[in-house]
């Protein structure tokens, strides 16, 4: 769960994007649908959809220890450098936000590895307000 200020959004018919202001202050966009919120604090969780990455690539690309979501040109899509805090589900610290993702492992020894991931799209699942 991430609490989050909403700095904008741009929601018609229930879809659309929200601009949030990061807990290190930096901005970025997410999808929404079903919801409408007003320039306030929320709770959010997020999801994404990911691009299929292998497994090297995921642990080899953030040598520099990188907590960060680095803005794509495609609609809500990032680069993302974190670091696991754990497994079963992978949960990963991004700097900005704090998610889930679709890294599948039992092995324990990932958590507290620095990763690169790429969110194809960075989805609003739950949000509620703070």
């Amino acid at each position: 769960m991430n609490t989050l200020k909403v700095k904008s959004q741009n929601i018609t018919d229930l879809l659309g994007e929200v601009i949030f202001t990061s807990r290190n202050g930096n901005d970025f966009e997410a999808f929404i649908h079903g919801k409408e919120i007003t320039n306030q604090t929320v709770n959010v969780t997020f999801a994404s959809l990911d691009y299929d990455l292998d497994w090297s690539v995921v642990f080899s690309e953030n040598k520099l220890k990188r907590k960060k979501l680095v803005k794509e040109n495609d609609y809500c899509s990032y680069q993302a450098y974190g670091q696991i805090l754990s497994i079963n589900p992978t949960i990963v610290d991004f700097g900005d936000i704090v998610m889930e993702i679709g890294l599948h492992t039992n092995d324990e020894n990932v958590i507290g590895d620095y990763i690169y991931w790429m969110i194809a799209r960075l989805d609003v699942l739950d949000i509620s307000f703070a």
